[in-house]
């Protein structure tokens, strides 16, 4: 592909960066609304390793670096632009970073995080994948 020509829709990249999008804007806005994590079924205890004393510092995390940079990608997709994938790269990486900075301080405890962590490596190597190349 080269830089200036759209490329073909991939709607696995879009729905993936959408989805993951969504749900960090949902847990990050349920995060800030509510910093006990009492809406989201969690408990300040299990911030106890971490530097933060509530979810509020973490749910802006998750809603503004987490879900902005899906929903940057999965918006460059659907317009085609020619560097969207760089732009999966990105978020990829920012996801299975989360995730990674997630389980050091907190620990591994629940299902979903190897989950979203292969979603972000998932993402990032569509996004390498579909990358301009030269």
């Amino acid at each position: 592909m080269r830089s200036g020509v759209p490329h073909a829709l991939d709607p696995r990249v879009v729905i993936t960066e959408a989805f993951v999008a969504l749900s960090a804007f949902v847990a990050g806005a349920l995060f800030v609304l509510e910093p006990s994590g009492r809406l989201m079924g969690m408990t300040e205890a299990t911030l106890a390793r971490s530097p933060f004393g509530s979810y509020l510092v973490p749910g802006i995390v998750l809603f503004t670096v987490v879900g902005g940079t899906q929903a940057l990608a999965a918006w460059a997709e659907m317009r085609r632009w020619p560097r969207a994938g760089w732009l999966s790269v990105v978020a990829g990486v920012v996801l299975a970073g989360w995730i990674t900075v997630q389980v050091a301080m907190i620990g591994l405890g629940h299902p979903m995080q190897p989950s979203v962590f292969v979603a972000g490596v998932v993402i990032a190597g569509l996004g390498w994948w579909r990358r301009p190349k030269g």
